[in-house]
């Protein structure tokens, strides 16, 4: 359930299946591309164009040719008199234009755009391996929440089972002092250890709650989720030897944070091949059909009215010739970021290295303390047995009956203590090498 709801896994599937979209996006953009199109504009002036006075007149010779001959004959040539320096100012077009069609593109070759695929699928391995990482680190915090709970169900339990002990002893102190065999005083020693162990209840049913909260929200269920514990301590204990998991070898390539950061170097390294490859030649076709039309009003939807059809293909090719040394540079700042990512995988190999070297010496510790509580509860266990004769046989005082009673408790909640840390520590080297099943 955890590994579906809880929280860091919902982030790590939709990063993962984010790249997954960079991965379609990318290989699109390289598909053929296919825009609809349509404009309407008007002039509120319209351009004006200028040429020489006599453009679409007569040239010079012949205007000196018909004057010479209206001179002659007397017949007069109403005409203004050539003037080399005079200017025709001319407006052409309508005032309202429109255009509709279609255009489109296909990429032939680009080899930023291969290589920007080629990144796109290492990213998707990447979150993948991320999303791995993200399950252990999830089942690490769910099993040492599953174990806290556990820890507090068995401190609620060991405190009642202290506190029906003290009440069984304290009836027995009370029927001694009715009879004369104890004073008073010891009667008020145990209602004391009682009252100490009543809040001792009441924090460990608290402790409960709050360890079931956490376990709920490690998980990622509503706060008012049912739980049910199927395992207790001992039956966790039992499943996997100690010799087993302390005999386990450190195997860098199962580690998902360091495959991780291995495909990060990956991208890295493409960053730089696609970064050279915006210096090399880009081409790509095109292909217009488009109709338009120009009007003195606007009356495009008149279905008498023409549209002028307007089609063409094509090729675009371009280079960067000169970039005064951007380029350059742009490519030196990409191999940067790929020494950045050796270094970090360096790094993250020699942590995770650590951490199994410290996991491993964390579970032995946990080992030896765990064997050293288990004989401390026997120890604590044989004295109160045989202090509980002899203080029924009036041997020794309701002082030396408490503090062995004392003692038996410490010894048990130490037991209870270093059971959870042994399996937190096992826990723990489980994530180390990435090994939970």
């Amino acid at each position: 359930v955890a590994l579906e709801k809880a929280f860091a896994m919902q982030y790590a599937a939709l990063d993962r299946s984010k790249a997954e979209r960079d991965v379609k996006g990318v290989l699109a953009s390289g598909l053929p591309q296919v825009n609809l199109i349509a404009d309407y504009s008007q002039y509120i002036d319209i351009p004006t164009q200028v040429a020489a006075g006599d453009v679409f007149g007569f040239p010079a010779y012949l205007t000196d040719f018909f004057g010479a001959v209206s001179e002659a004959t007397g017949v007069g040539i109403d005409a203004p008199p050539f003037d080399p320096d005079a200017l025709s100012e001319f407006q052409f077009g309508q005032s309202h234009t429109a255009n509709y069609g279609v255009q489109a593109s296909q990429l032939i070759f680009s080899g930023s755009y291969f290589f920007g695929l080629k990144a796109s699928q290492f990213l998707v391995e990447s979150r993948e391996r991320g999303e791995q990482r993200t399950a252990d680190e999830v089942m690490q915090q769910v099993a040492e929440a599953y174990h806290f709970t556990l820890a507090a169900r068995e401190g609620l339990a060991l405190a009642n089972e202290a506190l029906a002990l003290v009440q069984g002893a304290r009836d027995e102190v009370a029927a001694m002092n009715e009879a004369g065999f104890v004073d008073e005083l010891a009667v008020s020693q145990m209602d004391l250890a009682i009252n100490d162990l009543e809040a001792q209840v009441l924090a460990s049913q608290g402790q409960i709650t709050m360890a079931q909260g956490l376990l709920r929200f490690q998980m990622g269920i509503a706060p008012d989720a049912k739980l049910t514990l199927t395992d207790g301590m001992a039956d966790l204990m039992e499943s996997g030897s100690e010799l087993e998991w302390m005999s386990r070898d450190f195997n860098a390539e199962e580690v998902p944070g360091i495959q991780e950061q291995e495909l990060f170097l990956n991208l890295a390294e493409l960053d730089v091949k696609s970064q050279i490859a915006k210096g090399w030649p880009q081409l790509s076709a095109f292909y217009t059909n488009q109709n338009n039309a120009q009007r003195d009003a606007f009356d495009f939807f008149q279905k008498d009215r023409a549209w002028y059809p307007v089609q063409l293909w094509g090729v675009n090719f371009s280079m960067p010739v000169w970039t005064s040394f951007g380029g350059r540079q742009a490519v030196e700042k990409k191999k940067i970021n790929e020494e950045r990512a050796r270094v970090a995988l360096n790094q993250v190999t020699q942590a995770a290295t650590m951490e199994f070297d410290n996991a491993q010496v964390g579970f032995s510790n946990a080992v030896a303390m765990l064997n050293n509580a288990t004989n401390g509860e026997r120890l604590a266990e044989k004295i109160y047995n045989q202090s509980e004769m002899r203080y029924k046989e009036g041997m020794v005082s309701s002082f030396d009956m408490n503090e062995a009673r004392n003692q038996l408790l410490e010894a048990k909640i130490q037991k209870l203590t270093t059971s959870l840390e042994w399996l937190d520590a096992r826990v723990a080297l489980q994530k180390s090498l990435s090994a939970f099943e």
